[in-house]
This record gives C-alpha cells, sequence and structure tokens, in this order.
C-alpha cells in the first residue's frame, strides 16, 4: 500500500492508521488538510494502533481503520486507547446504527462509514476542544424511547414527566432532548402551552445540519436545560416521508445532550427500527389488561431482535382502567420484572394539565412523582446482569 507503516513520535493534531487504500485515501487528505505530512500516516488500522498505544498518544487526534476487525474487538481496541488519553475517531465500511452506538458507548468521538469526505472529518474535529482527553463511554448521551404498548396508558406523560425530571437539579440534572416523534398528534407543545417547533420537520429531512446555532433556532427551550422538539402535520400530509429521518436526526441531537427521551407511537417504532438499534433503553408502558400485555411480549421479542443489547424497562400503568391483572401475571406474561408502577391519579393530573406543567414539578410530592424517580433510576442504572470480567484485547492477543 501507498503510505509509510513506519510510525513517528512527533506531535501531531491528527495521526492516522489505515489498513485499506480506501481508508488511506481519507486518511492522507485529512492530514494534509490539516496542515500535516506523510509522517503521520500509519497502516495497521485500529488494531495497529491500539499495539502501539505509546506513539499513538503522541497525536491529539487519532484516527483509525477498523477494516476486518469484528465489533466487538474493535470496541475493545477503542476502549483501551481511551482508557490511556486517547481521542479516537474511527473509519469502517459497516453502515448500520447498531455499529455506531457500539463504538460511541466504547469511547469513539464519532464513527464514519465509507464514503466519507475529508471535510466531513475535519468539521467534526474543529468542534473538539484542545488538548487530549480521556473520553469514556459514561459521557456519551442516553437514549431513551418510551412507547405505549396500547393508547390511553399514559406514554407521552410518561416521557414528558422524565424528560423534566432528568433535566431537574433535583433529578438527573443533565442537559436534555424530549422528542415528540408522533407527527400526527403529537401534543407535548400543546400540553406545556408552548409554540410547536417547526424546525422539527426541517430537521428531519437534514439531520446534517444540525448544530448549536440550528438547535437554538429550531428548539423550543424550556429551560436552560431542557429542549423539545413537537410539531403537528398538516392533516391530509404522509407523515412517513419526515418519519424516515428519525434516526439520522436522534444520532446529532445526542451530541449536543447529555440525555435524549423519545415520544415514540407504536407504529413509528415498528416501522422505523433503525431508531431502535440507537437506543440504550427502551421504556414499555403497559396497561393491566390482556391486550396491553399481548401488545407488550410482541413489541419485546421484536425489539429485541433488532437491537440485543437494548434494555426493555416494562412499567406497569393505572391510568387506563384494565382487566387489573396482577403484578405478577404481568411479569410471567411477558418473561421479564417490572421497573415501576404509575399509579391513577386524576385529581394532581388535572391541575397539572390546567398549569400546563408537568407532574413533577406541578405535583413534585405525588405518587405519580416518585414513580417518575423510580423509572429514572432503573434507566441509568447498569444493567443487573454483568459479564465476567475479560481480560483487554490487546492482552488477550499480544499479553
Amino acid at each position: 500500500m501507498p503510505f509509510d507503516i513506519q510510525t513517528s513520535r512527533d506531535t501531531a493534531r491528527i495521526v492516522a492508521y489505515v489498513c485499506t487504500d480506501a481508508g488511506a485515501a481519507v486518511a492522507r487528505s485529512v492530514i494534509e488538510q490539516n496542515g500535516g505530512n506523510r509522517a503521520q500516516l500509519h497502516g495497521g488500522g485500529l488494531s495497529g494502533a491500539a499495539r502501539l498505544a505509546s506513539e499513538a498518544m503522541s497525536s491529539d487526534i487519532l484516527l483509525a481503520e477498523i477494516g476486518n476487525l469484528s465489533v466487538e474487538m474493535a470496541c475493545e481496541c477503542v476502549t483501551e486507547l481511551c482508557s490511556l488519553g486517547a481521542r479516537v475517531i474511527v473509519l469502517g465500511a459497516l453502515s448500520d446504527m447498531a455499529t455506531y452506538r457500539a463504538l460511541r458507548r466504547a469511547g469513539a468521538l464519532e464513527y464514519f462509514s465509507y464514503p466519507v469526505t475529508a471535510d466531513e472529518i475535519l468539521e467534526m474535529q474543529k468542534s473538539l476542544p484542545a488538548g487530549r482527553a480521556s473520553v469514556t463511554a459514561a459521557s456519551r448521551s442516553l437514549s431513551v424511547g418510551v412507547v405505549g404498548c396500547k393508547g390511553g396508558v399514559g406514554a407521552s406523560l410518561l416521557a414528558q414527566n422524565l424528560a423534566f425530571h432528568a433535566a431537574s437539579a433535583k433529578g438527573g440534572n443533565r442537559r436534555t432532548a424530549l422528542i415528540d416523534a408522533d407527527l400526527q398528534f403529537g401534543t407535548h407543545a400543546i400540553d406545556l402551552d408552548r409554540d410547536e417547533t417547526r424546525g422539527l420537520f426541517e430537521a428531519l429531512k437534514a439531520p446534517d445540519r444540525i448544530d448549536d446555532t440550528f438547535i437554538t433556532a429550531t428548539m423550543e427551550h424550556l429551560n436552560d436545560r431542557l429542549s423539545f422538539y413537537s410539531h403537528q402535520i398538516r392533516l391530509g400530509q404522509d407523515s412517513r416521508s419526515h418519519e424516515s429521518g428519525l434516526a439520522r436526526l436522534l444520532r446529532p441531537i445526542g451530541d449536543k445532550f447529555a440525555v435524549v427521551i423519545t415520544d415514540l407511537p407504536r407504529d413509528v417504532l415498528v416501522r422505523q427500527s433503525d431508531v431502535v438499534a440507537g437506543l440504550d433503553a427502551l421504556i414499555m408502558v403497559i396497561p393491566a389488561g390482556f391486550a396491553g400485555v399481548n401488545a407488550a411480549s410482541r413489541l419485546i421479542e421484536w425489539a429485541n431482535a433488532q437491537n440485543p443489547d437494548l434494555r426493555i424497562l416494562p412499567v406497569i400503568s393505572d391510568l387506563r382502567a384494565d382487566a387489573a391483572l396482577s403484578r405478577k401475571d404481568i411479569t410471567t406474561s411477558i418473561g421479564r420484572g417490572v421497573a415501576a408502577h404509575l399509579p391513577r391519579c386524576d385529581v394532581a393530573l388535572t391541575r397539572a394539565h390546567r398549569a400546563a406543567r408537568p407532574m413533577v414539578e406541578h405535583q413534585p410530592g405525588s405518587p405519580y412523582a416518585k414513580a417518575i424517580g423510580t423509572i429514572w433510576a432503573a434507566t441509568i442504572a447498569a444493567p443487573a446482569a454483568v459479564k465476567p470480567a475479560r481480560r483487554s484485547f490487546i492482552r488477550r492477543v499480544f499479553g
């Protein structure tokens, strides 16, 4: 291959480790446009960078190509490099959302699938702070979907209150985005007595345009930590053409916010399977009735097929009167434990709606608000089943 495979200890803004001609061409262009030289371009790809970790650390940005590594091994290499202080941008041929999310959780600053241009990589690189910093999976955004297994169970109400709790100083205290994915009848703007965000459809059509300026101009900002998108399409228009951009929208939104909570109607969730691949957790709101439990079982099976690593959190809702199945019966039917129970709260809910405020703010001491706190704790908690510790990829192969 036409590039130098020797390593260099010279400090450089960007150092690249590639293993294909396509990767070499992109990396060479990136380095040249960034004012670098050929000594900053190396062979070996991502695994080579991990083997030569001390040399790789001489760079501020490490551009590495996956090559033939499995996603699991690539993630281990990224984690190894990040633990040593590298800031890693990954290149690869795989273009699925699951690969993107896995590498981001492993600590990668960004993952670009081919075809990609030097300008796209450099544009992302320009937004990074100067100097080196350890990037860990804990610094990545948390993407949460909320879906009702039947209409009228309070899924939108839960999503709205969970977003407020995540942003609250007494809750998650994180910069949070609430995305209303019900383009036909989404009501978050109406419930909160705010203007609809017409920029939502523009964002769905061109998610690559999203930056801080675009967010400031097009999202509705409820406070300094909470913003939302919510807008109803005109009757007679086809919402599906806009829905197809939802998965691509969540990616840049996740770069700007610590938490992204998406209110997902069932039909949108099933039609846009790429959205499921990009979620960290999916909260299923289940009424205590036969139809709701049946729908939950089917959705759990389907969602696990799309994203085997997805954390699914069942929540029982009493907001809709139903067959009053017991928690034990529901747990047995869906094959997993229930994360929380949302109590019926007609009076408190009426007062909160009249004030155009979420329950967690208007009635913070209510049983419903306490249940939201329980759901938040379950959402951010580490998975219950922890895999046995393994030696790192580098030590297993070269140790």
